[in-house]
C-alpha cells in the first residue's frame, strides 16, 4: 500500500529503519530515487590524525575496516586486519585496532577522509518483524550486524530485490558471524535481479526454510563474492537449506572462505542455469559445487573452476543428487560421498 522513495545518496549509522527500531508494518516498496541509495553502517568521511606509525581517529563500536581506495581479490574493498595494540598496528601494514575508542589504521600514509570505510556495529536492511510483502530498488548497504539484508519472520509473502547490493556485514559478536543476505522462513518468492552478496562475515545469499514450507528462491544476474570472516567456517557463496527450491540464472559465485561455494542441503532443489563458480579455498578442503543430504542439484551450462592445496573439488555429491548438462569444468576433481550420486540429463 506504500512506497519509501529515497533520493540517491549516502546514508549511515542508524539511517536505515532507524538502526531496526522503526520496521514497516504493511507490504512497502524502498525505492532508490535518480541512482542508488547507499547506506553504511558507519560515517562516510573520517578525519584522521597522525600518529606516527599509524594514523588515528575517535570511533566507537567498530567491528570491520576496510581501505577503499584498493581492492582485493574478489573486487571487494581491501580488508584491514584487526590486531590487538597500537604498536603491532604500527609494524603491520594494512592493519588496525581498537584502542579503548581511539582506532588505529596502517596503510602507510594519513588517509583522506573518505578512503577509510569503518563499519560499526549497526543493523543494515534488518526486517526481523517485517511479514509483508517487500520490494528493495536501488538500495546499497555496508555492514550490518545481523546481515546486509535480513528478513526473518515466518510469513506468507513475496520479497523481491532489483539492482541491490549487501555487503560487508559486520556482526557485534566475532563468534555469530551473520551472512551478507539472510532470508527465512517465507511461504512464497524471494527473487533478486541484478543484486550482489559479497563480502559478507558467512554467507553470501542463505535462504532457510526453518519449518515454514514452500519458499521458491529466483536469482537471476546475481552475484557473491568473497564471503566469510574471522573464524566463520562453512562459509558459501549461495546456499539453501530445508525443503526451499531455486533457481539461479546467470550468477557468479566465488571465493568464499572455508566451505563450498554453492551449497544445497537437507531436501533442497536447486537448477543452476549458465553460472560460473569459482572455489579457491583456505583450509584444506576446496569445493565449487556441493550436494549434502537429500538434496537435488540441476547444473546446465555452468563453468566450474577450483583451485586449492589439499583436496579440490569441481562437484562433490555428499549424500545428494547432482545432474549435469554442457557443464565446463576448468579445474577440480568430481567426488561421491555418503551415498552421493551424479548423472547427465
Amino acid at each position: 500500500p506504500y512506497r519509501v522513495i529515497v533520493r540517491a545518496g549516502r546514508y549511515s549509522e542508524g539511517d536505515f529503519t532507524k538502526n531496526g527500531s522503526r520496521e514497516p508494518s504493511q507490504p512497502v516498496a524502498i525505492l532508490g530515487w535518480g541512482g542508488k541509495v547507499r547506506y553504511r553502517t558507519g560515517p562516510w568521511e573520517v578525519e584522521w590524525s597522525d600518529a606516527g606509525p599509524t594514523a588515528t581517529a575517535r570511533v566507537s563500536a567498530v567491528r570491520r575496516v576496510f581501505d577503499t581506495s584498493r581492492s582485493d581479490a574478489a573486487g571487494l574493498h581491501a580488508e584491514l586486519v584487526k590486531v590487538d595494540d597500537p604498536a603491532i598496528c604500527g609494524a603491520t601494514p594494512d592493519s588496525w585496532c581498537n584502542d579503548s575508542g581511539t582506532i588505529h589504521v596502517n596503510v602507510g600514509r594519513v588517509p583522506l577522509s573518505e578512503e577509510i570505510a569503518v563499519i560499526r556495529s549497526f543493523h543494515g536492511a534488518r526486517f526481523i518483524t517485517h511479514s509483508d510483502d517487500l520490494y528493495l530498488e536501488n538500495v546499497e548497504t555496508e555492514g550490518g550486524i545481523t546481515g546486509g539484508l535480513h528478513c526473518d519472520p515466518s510469513a506468507a509473502r513475496t520479497i523481491v530485490g532489483v539492482g541491490c547490493s549487501f555487503r560487508y556485514s559486520a556482526p557485534s559478536n566475532p563468534s555469530a558471524s551473520q551472512d551478507a543476505v539472510r532470508v527465512r522462513q517465507v511461504q512464497g518468492l524471494a527473487a533478486f535481479f541484478d543484486c550482489d552478496a559479497s563480502g559478507g562475515a558467512k554467507d553470501g545469499w542463505s535462504f532457510h526454510a526453518d519449518g515454514t514450507p514452500g519458499m521458491h528462491v529466483l536469482l537471476q544476474n546475481c552475484t557473491g563474492i568473497g564471503n566469510g570472516w574471522g573464524d566463520a567456517t562453512s562459509c558459501n557463496a549461495f546456499t539453501i537449506h530445508d525443503d526451499v527450491r531455486a533457481a539461479v540464472l546467470s550468477g557468479r559465485f566465488g571465493l568464499s572462505r572455508i566451505g563450498a561455494d554453492v551449497h544445497c542441503i537437507q531436501n533442497s532443489r536447486a537448477w543452476l542455469v549458465g553460472c560460473e563458480v569459482t572455489a579457491r579455498d583456505i583450509d584444506d578442503t576446496t569445493v565449487a559445487v556441493k550436494g549434502s543430504n537429500a538434496s537435488t542439484i540441476w547444473l546446465d551450462g555452468c563453468r566450474l573452476d577450483a583451485d586449492g592445496t589439499g583436496e579440490v573439488l569441481a562437484i562433490e555429491a555428499n549424500g545428494g543428487t547432482i545432474f549435469s548438462r554442457n557443464v565446463t569444468v576448468i579445474s577440480g576433481a568430481i567426488q561421491l560421498n555418503s551415498g552421493g550420486t551424479m548423472d547427465t540429463y
